[in-house]
Protein backbone atom coordinates (compact mmCIF):
# COMPACT_ATOMS: atom_id res chain seq x y z
CA UNK A 1 0.00 0.00 0.00
CA UNK A 2 2.74 2.43 0.96
CA UNK A 3 4.71 1.60 -2.18
CA UNK A 4 1.66 2.29 -4.33
CA UNK A 5 1.16 5.60 -2.54
CA UNK A 6 4.70 6.78 -3.26
CA UNK A 7 4.61 5.60 -6.87
CA UNK A 8 1.33 7.43 -7.45
CA UNK A 9 2.52 10.56 -5.60
CA UNK A 10 5.79 10.52 -7.55
CA UNK A 11 4.04 10.30 -10.91
CA UNK A 12 1.69 13.16 -10.01
CA UNK A 13 4.51 15.35 -8.71
CA UNK A 14 6.70 14.64 -11.72
CA UNK A 15 3.93 15.43 -14.18
CA UNK A 16 2.77 18.63 -12.46
CA UNK A 17 6.16 20.12 -11.61
CA UNK A 18 9.09 17.75 -11.84
CA UNK A 19 9.08 17.37 -15.61
CA UNK A 20 9.04 21.13 -16.17
CA UNK A 21 11.84 21.77 -13.66
CA UNK A 22 13.94 18.88 -14.97
CA UNK A 23 13.53 19.82 -18.64
CA UNK A 24 14.30 23.50 -17.98
CA UNK A 25 17.46 22.47 -16.11
CA UNK A 26 18.58 20.06 -18.84
CA UNK A 27 17.86 22.65 -21.54
CA UNK A 28 19.90 25.26 -19.67
CA UNK A 29 22.91 22.92 -19.49
CA UNK A 30 22.69 20.82 -22.64
CA UNK A 31 20.11 22.48 -24.87
CA UNK A 32 21.14 23.62 -28.31
CA UNK A 33 20.69 27.15 -29.59
CA UNK A 34 19.85 27.00 -33.28
CA UNK A 35 21.28 29.83 -35.33
CA UNK A 36 19.00 30.90 -38.17
CA UNK A 37 20.50 31.60 -41.59
CA UNK A 38 19.45 34.76 -43.46
CA UNK A 39 15.74 34.86 -44.25
CA UNK A 40 14.66 33.02 -47.37
CA UNK A 41 11.51 34.28 -49.13
CA UNK A 42 8.53 32.05 -48.36
CA UNK A 43 5.17 31.99 -50.09
CA UNK A 44 2.58 31.34 -47.38
CA UNK A 45 -1.19 31.26 -47.00
CA UNK A 46 -3.00 31.93 -43.73
CA UNK A 47 -5.86 29.45 -43.50
CA UNK A 48 -8.72 30.50 -41.22
CA UNK A 49 -11.70 28.23 -40.57
CA UNK A 50 -14.50 30.40 -39.20
CA UNK A 51 -17.97 29.64 -37.93
CA UNK A 52 -20.28 32.60 -37.10
CA UNK A 53 -17.32 34.94 -36.51
CA UNK A 54 -18.74 38.18 -37.97
CA UNK A 55 -17.75 40.04 -34.79
CA UNK A 56 -14.08 39.07 -35.03
CA UNK A 57 -13.11 38.13 -38.58
CA UNK A 58 -12.61 41.65 -39.98
CA UNK A 59 -10.37 42.68 -37.08
CA UNK A 60 -8.42 39.43 -37.49
CA UNK A 61 -7.83 40.05 -41.17
CA UNK A 62 -6.76 43.61 -40.48
CA UNK A 63 -4.06 42.37 -38.09
CA UNK A 64 -2.77 40.16 -40.93
CA UNK A 65 -2.81 42.88 -43.60
CA UNK A 66 -0.91 45.24 -41.27
CA UNK A 67 1.91 42.74 -40.73
CA UNK A 68 5.45 43.53 -41.85
CA UNK A 69 6.21 40.20 -43.51
CA UNK A 70 9.66 41.16 -44.78
CA UNK A 71 10.65 39.17 -47.89
CA UNK A 72 7.73 36.78 -47.51
CA UNK A 73 4.50 36.80 -49.50
CA UNK A 74 1.49 36.05 -47.30
CA UNK A 75 -2.05 35.60 -48.61
CA UNK A 76 -5.20 34.65 -46.71
CA UNK A 77 -7.92 32.08 -47.29
CA UNK A 78 -11.03 32.22 -45.11
CA UNK A 79 -13.36 29.23 -45.06
CA UNK A 80 -16.74 30.08 -43.57
CA UNK A 81 -18.03 26.82 -42.14
CA UNK A 82 -21.70 27.12 -43.09
CA UNK A 83 -21.96 30.33 -41.07
CA UNK A 84 -25.41 31.72 -40.36
CA UNK A 85 -24.21 35.31 -39.98
CA UNK A 86 -22.19 37.78 -42.05
CA UNK A 87 -18.80 36.07 -41.60
CA UNK A 88 -18.23 35.69 -45.35
CA UNK A 89 -19.38 39.24 -46.14
CA UNK A 90 -17.10 40.69 -43.46
CA UNK A 91 -14.13 38.74 -44.80
CA UNK A 92 -14.71 40.06 -48.31
CA UNK A 93 -15.48 43.61 -47.21
CA UNK A 94 -11.80 44.55 -47.02
CA UNK A 95 -11.53 44.25 -50.82
CA UNK A 96 -7.93 43.06 -50.61
CA UNK A 97 -6.37 41.06 -53.47
CA UNK A 98 -4.53 39.09 -50.79
CA UNK A 99 -7.77 37.74 -49.28
CA UNK A 100 -9.86 34.92 -50.67
CA UNK A 101 -12.96 33.60 -48.94
CA UNK A 102 -15.71 31.10 -49.57
CA UNK A 103 -18.47 29.40 -47.61
CA UNK A 104 -19.23 25.70 -47.36
CA UNK A 105 -22.76 24.59 -48.13
CA UNK A 106 -23.32 23.25 -44.63
CA UNK A 107 -21.82 23.33 -41.15
CA UNK A 108 -19.50 20.34 -41.23
CA UNK A 109 -17.08 21.25 -38.43
CA UNK A 110 -13.63 22.81 -38.33
CA UNK A 111 -11.78 19.80 -39.74
CA UNK A 112 -14.02 19.66 -42.78
CA UNK A 113 -13.54 23.39 -43.35
CA UNK A 114 -9.76 23.02 -43.08
CA UNK A 115 -9.79 20.13 -45.54
CA UNK A 116 -11.82 22.21 -48.01
CA UNK A 117 -9.38 25.09 -47.64
CA UNK A 118 -6.26 22.95 -48.02
CA UNK A 119 -7.54 21.73 -51.39
CA UNK A 120 -7.21 25.33 -52.64
CA UNK A 121 -3.74 26.09 -51.26
CA UNK A 122 -0.55 25.58 -53.26
CA UNK A 123 1.84 27.83 -51.35
CA UNK A 124 5.05 26.60 -49.73
CA UNK A 125 3.78 27.08 -46.18
CA UNK A 126 0.33 26.97 -44.60
CA UNK A 127 -0.26 29.18 -41.58
CA UNK A 128 -3.11 28.09 -39.32
CA UNK A 129 -4.75 30.60 -37.01
CA UNK A 130 -8.06 30.83 -35.16
CA UNK A 131 -10.53 33.48 -36.29
CA UNK A 132 -10.68 35.18 -32.88
CA UNK A 133 -6.92 35.35 -32.20
CA UNK A 134 -5.30 38.68 -33.08
CA UNK A 135 -1.72 38.77 -34.31
CA UNK A 136 0.85 41.01 -32.66
CA UNK A 137 3.04 43.18 -34.94
CA UNK A 138 5.79 41.12 -36.59
CA UNK A 139 4.20 37.78 -35.67
CA UNK A 140 4.11 36.37 -39.20
CA UNK A 141 7.67 37.36 -40.07
CA UNK A 142 8.96 35.70 -36.89
CA UNK A 143 6.82 32.65 -37.64
CA UNK A 144 8.22 32.24 -41.15
CA UNK A 145 11.90 32.97 -40.43
CA UNK A 146 12.80 29.43 -39.17
CA UNK A 147 11.77 27.94 -42.52
CA UNK A 148 15.13 29.15 -43.85
CA UNK A 149 16.48 25.94 -42.29
CA UNK A 150 15.62 22.86 -44.40
CA UNK A 151 15.14 20.69 -41.28
CA UNK A 152 12.27 22.89 -40.05
CA UNK A 153 8.95 21.20 -40.66
CA UNK A 154 6.71 23.53 -38.69
CA UNK A 155 6.77 26.53 -36.37
CA UNK A 156 4.56 27.20 -33.34
CA UNK A 157 3.65 30.68 -32.20
CA UNK A 158 2.97 31.80 -28.62
CA UNK A 159 -0.45 32.43 -27.14
CA UNK A 160 -0.74 35.55 -25.02
CA UNK A 161 -4.16 35.69 -23.30
CA UNK A 162 -5.52 39.22 -23.45
CA UNK A 163 -6.45 41.17 -20.39
CA UNK A 164 -10.14 41.91 -20.51
CA UNK A 165 -11.53 45.40 -20.16
CA UNK A 166 -13.06 44.09 -16.99
CA UNK A 167 -10.98 42.23 -14.45
CA UNK A 168 -11.79 38.95 -16.18
CA UNK A 169 -12.40 36.74 -13.15
CA UNK A 170 -10.35 34.05 -11.46
CA UNK A 171 -10.45 31.78 -14.50
CA UNK A 172 -8.90 34.34 -16.84
CA UNK A 173 -6.13 35.11 -14.32
CA UNK A 174 -5.36 31.42 -13.83
CA UNK A 175 -5.39 30.91 -17.60
CA UNK A 176 -2.78 33.64 -18.09
CA UNK A 177 -0.57 32.07 -15.43
CA UNK A 178 -0.89 28.65 -17.09
CA UNK A 179 0.13 29.96 -20.52
CA UNK A 180 3.16 31.71 -19.01
CA UNK A 181 4.33 28.38 -17.61
CA UNK A 182 3.47 26.64 -20.88
CA UNK A 183 5.69 29.05 -22.85
CA UNK A 184 8.63 28.44 -20.50
CA UNK A 185 8.24 24.68 -20.88
CA UNK A 186 7.92 24.91 -24.68
CA UNK A 187 11.10 26.99 -24.81
CA UNK A 188 12.96 24.27 -22.89
CA UNK A 189 11.54 21.49 -25.06
CA UNK A 190 12.44 23.48 -28.16
CA UNK A 191 16.11 23.43 -27.18
CA UNK A 192 16.06 19.65 -26.70
CA UNK A 193 13.70 17.58 -28.86
CA UNK A 194 11.77 20.42 -30.47
CA UNK A 195 8.28 21.65 -29.65
CA UNK A 196 5.88 18.82 -28.83
CA UNK A 197 2.87 20.18 -30.73
CA UNK A 198 1.23 23.44 -31.78
CA UNK A 199 -1.69 25.35 -30.33
CA UNK A 200 -4.36 26.43 -32.81
CA UNK A 201 -4.07 30.18 -32.25
CA UNK A 202 -1.00 30.40 -34.53
CA UNK A 203 1.31 27.87 -36.18
CA UNK A 204 2.77 27.16 -39.62
CA UNK A 205 3.60 23.97 -41.52
CA UNK A 206 5.34 23.15 -44.78
CA UNK A 207 2.55 22.38 -47.21
CA UNK A 208 4.07 19.02 -48.16
CA UNK A 209 3.77 17.83 -44.55
CA UNK A 210 0.11 18.75 -44.09
CA UNK A 211 -2.30 15.85 -44.64
CA UNK A 212 -4.80 16.38 -47.45
CA UNK A 213 -7.65 15.41 -45.15
CA UNK A 214 -7.96 16.45 -41.51
CA UNK A 215 -9.91 13.88 -39.45
CA UNK A 216 -13.02 15.40 -37.92
CA UNK A 217 -12.80 13.71 -34.52
CA UNK A 218 -9.28 14.72 -33.43
CA UNK A 219 -7.60 17.89 -32.20
CA UNK A 220 -6.63 19.34 -35.57
CA UNK A 221 -3.77 21.51 -34.28
CA UNK A 222 -2.09 18.56 -32.57
CA UNK A 223 -2.71 16.12 -35.43
CA UNK A 224 -1.43 18.49 -38.12
CA UNK A 225 1.59 19.83 -36.25
CA UNK A 226 2.98 16.44 -35.17
CA UNK A 227 3.25 15.46 -38.82
CA UNK A 228 6.58 17.34 -38.72
CA UNK A 229 8.30 15.09 -36.13
CA UNK A 230 6.51 12.09 -37.66
CA UNK A 231 8.54 12.84 -40.81
CA UNK A 232 11.68 13.52 -38.74
CA UNK A 233 11.50 17.27 -39.28
CA UNK A 234 11.82 19.76 -36.45
CA UNK A 235 8.82 21.51 -34.93
CA UNK A 236 10.12 24.88 -33.74
CA UNK A 237 8.72 27.09 -30.99
CA UNK A 238 9.06 30.79 -31.82
CA UNK A 239 7.99 32.90 -28.80
CA UNK A 240 8.16 36.17 -30.77
CA UNK A 241 5.33 35.00 -33.04
CA UNK A 242 2.60 36.17 -30.68
CA UNK A 243 -1.15 35.72 -31.05
CA UNK A 244 -3.48 37.32 -28.53
CA UNK A 245 -6.80 35.81 -27.56
CA UNK A 246 -9.39 36.41 -24.89
CA UNK A 247 -10.35 33.41 -22.79
CA UNK A 248 -13.82 32.74 -21.49
CA UNK A 249 -14.30 33.64 -17.83
CA UNK A 250 -17.55 31.69 -17.72
CA UNK A 251 -16.82 28.45 -15.87
CA UNK A 252 -19.40 26.31 -17.67
CA UNK A 253 -18.16 27.38 -21.11
CA UNK A 254 -14.54 26.74 -20.20
CA UNK A 255 -15.27 23.36 -18.61
CA UNK A 256 -16.99 22.01 -21.72
CA UNK A 257 -14.29 23.50 -23.98
CA UNK A 258 -11.68 21.59 -22.00
CA UNK A 259 -13.75 18.39 -22.10
CA UNK A 260 -14.01 18.56 -25.89
CA UNK A 261 -10.36 19.55 -26.25
CA UNK A 262 -9.20 16.60 -24.13
CA UNK A 263 -11.52 14.15 -25.86
CA UNK A 264 -10.24 15.13 -29.29
CA UNK A 265 -6.65 15.51 -28.10
CA UNK A 266 -6.61 12.05 -26.54
CA UNK A 267 -7.95 10.49 -29.72
CA UNK A 268 -5.27 12.28 -31.76
CA UNK A 269 -2.55 11.18 -29.34
CA UNK A 270 -3.66 7.56 -29.61
CA UNK A 271 -3.62 7.76 -33.42
CA UNK A 272 -0.09 9.12 -33.32
CA UNK A 273 1.11 6.99 -30.39
CA UNK A 274 3.96 5.62 -32.50
CA UNK A 275 5.69 8.96 -31.91
CA UNK A 276 6.16 7.97 -28.24
CA UNK A 277 8.77 5.37 -29.28
CA UNK A 278 12.20 6.69 -28.16
CA UNK A 279 13.92 4.16 -30.40
CA UNK A 280 12.57 5.97 -33.47
CA UNK A 281 11.98 9.52 -32.28
CA UNK A 282 14.55 10.00 -29.52
CA UNK A 283 14.07 12.72 -26.93
CA UNK A 284 10.98 14.03 -28.73
CA UNK A 285 9.23 10.75 -27.85
CA UNK A 286 9.96 11.28 -24.16
CA UNK A 287 8.68 14.85 -24.32
CA UNK A 288 5.46 13.71 -25.97
CA UNK A 289 5.04 10.90 -23.44
CA UNK A 290 5.54 13.16 -20.42
CA UNK A 291 3.94 16.36 -21.70
CA UNK A 292 0.85 14.83 -23.31
CA UNK A 293 0.53 11.20 -22.20
CA UNK A 294 1.41 11.22 -18.51
CA UNK A 295 -0.06 14.70 -18.04
CA UNK A 296 -3.50 13.44 -19.00
CA UNK A 297 -3.20 10.40 -16.75
CA UNK A 298 -2.95 12.75 -13.74
CA UNK A 299 -6.73 13.17 -13.93
CA UNK A 300 -7.03 9.51 -12.88
CA UNK A 301 -3.96 9.39 -10.63
CA UNK A 302 -5.33 12.17 -8.39
CA UNK A 303 -8.43 10.30 -7.14
CA UNK A 304 -6.30 7.15 -6.77
CA UNK A 305 -3.80 9.12 -4.70
CA UNK A 306 -6.62 10.41 -2.48
CA UNK A 307 -7.84 6.86 -1.80
CA UNK A 308 -4.31 5.65 -1.10
CA UNK A 309 -3.77 8.61 1.24
CA UNK A 310 -6.90 7.72 3.18
CA UNK A 311 -5.69 4.15 3.65
CA UNK A 312 -2.11 5.16 4.48
CA UNK A 313 -3.22 7.86 6.94
CA UNK A 314 -5.50 5.40 8.74
CA UNK A 315 -2.68 2.88 8.99
CA UNK A 316 0.40 5.01 9.71
CA UNK A 317 -0.65 8.65 10.24
CA UNK A 318 2.23 11.11 10.20
CA UNK A 319 3.24 12.38 6.78
CA UNK A 320 0.36 10.49 5.17
CA UNK A 321 -2.13 12.43 7.27
CA UNK A 322 -0.47 15.70 6.26
CA UNK A 323 -0.67 14.68 2.62
CA UNK A 324 -4.33 13.74 2.98
CA UNK A 325 -5.20 17.07 4.62
CA UNK A 326 -3.33 18.99 1.90
CA UNK A 327 -5.33 17.23 -0.80
CA UNK A 328 -8.63 17.81 0.99
CA UNK A 329 -7.74 21.49 1.35
CA UNK A 330 -7.09 21.88 -2.39
CA UNK A 331 -10.27 20.04 -3.33
CA UNK A 332 -12.25 21.97 -0.75
CA UNK A 333 -11.02 25.34 -2.05
CA UNK A 334 -11.56 24.21 -5.62
CA UNK A 335 -15.03 22.71 -5.35
CA UNK A 336 -16.35 24.44 -2.24
CA UNK A 337 -17.34 27.72 -3.95
CA UNK A 338 -19.73 25.77 -6.17
CA UNK A 339 -21.75 24.91 -3.06
CA UNK A 340 -20.99 28.01 -0.98
CA UNK A 341 -19.98 31.01 -3.18
CA UNK A 342 -18.66 32.98 -0.18
CA UNK A 343 -15.70 30.58 -0.07
CA UNK A 344 -14.53 32.10 -3.33
CA UNK A 345 -13.11 35.05 -1.41
CA UNK A 346 -10.57 32.89 0.42
CA UNK A 347 -6.90 33.19 -0.67
CA UNK A 348 -5.83 30.47 -3.09
CA UNK A 349 -9.36 29.67 -4.22
CA UNK A 350 -8.75 30.74 -7.85
CA UNK A 351 -5.76 28.44 -8.54
CA UNK A 352 -7.48 25.59 -6.68
CA UNK A 353 -10.65 25.97 -8.77
CA UNK A 354 -8.54 26.05 -11.95
CA UNK A 355 -6.72 22.90 -10.83
CA UNK A 356 -9.85 20.97 -9.86
CA UNK A 357 -11.91 22.07 -12.87
CA UNK A 358 -9.08 21.37 -15.30
CA UNK A 359 -8.46 17.83 -14.10
CA UNK A 360 -12.16 17.02 -13.83
CA UNK A 361 -12.63 18.15 -17.43
CA UNK A 362 -9.55 16.20 -18.49
CA UNK A 363 -10.78 12.99 -16.93
CA UNK A 364 -14.29 13.46 -18.33
CA UNK A 365 -12.89 14.13 -21.79
CA UNK A 366 -10.77 10.96 -21.83
CA UNK A 367 -13.72 8.89 -20.62
CA UNK A 368 -15.84 10.36 -23.42
CA UNK A 369 -13.17 9.41 -25.96
CA UNK A 370 -12.97 5.87 -24.59
CA UNK A 371 -16.76 5.63 -24.69
CA UNK A 372 -16.73 6.50 -28.38
CA UNK A 373 -18.11 10.04 -28.16
CA UNK A 374 -17.03 12.13 -31.18
CA UNK A 375 -17.24 15.92 -30.85
CA UNK A 376 -17.07 17.20 -34.42
CA UNK A 377 -19.29 20.29 -34.47
CA UNK A 378 -20.04 22.83 -31.77
CA UNK A 379 -20.46 26.56 -31.19
CA UNK A 380 -17.28 28.12 -29.72
CA UNK A 381 -17.60 29.91 -26.40
CA UNK A 382 -17.19 33.66 -26.68
CA UNK A 383 -18.74 34.89 -23.45
CA UNK A 384 -16.53 37.05 -21.30
CA UNK A 385 -18.68 37.50 -18.22
CA UNK A 386 -17.35 39.57 -15.34
CA UNK A 387 -16.71 37.62 -12.19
Amino acid sequence: MMLLFWICAGLVAFSLAGYGVLWCAIAAVAGRRVQLPPEQPVRATVLIAARNEEAAIRAKLETILKQDCGPHRVDVLVVSDGSEDATLAQALSLNSPRIRAFQTAEHGGKAQALTAGLARIESDVVIFSDANSMLAPGALRHLLAPFARPDTGGVCGRLLPQRCKSRGGWLARAERLFWTYDSLLKAAENRLGGAVSAQGTLYAMRRQLVPERVPGDVADDFYISVQAPARHRRLVFEPRAVAQEQVSSHTGDEFMRRVRSTERGWRALMRMRRLMNPGRHGIYALQLLFHKGLRRMVAFLLPLLLLLSLAAAAESGGIYTVGLLAQLLVYGLGAGPLLWPALGRLPGTGPARFFVMGHAAMGFGILRAMAGVHSVRWAPARRMADE
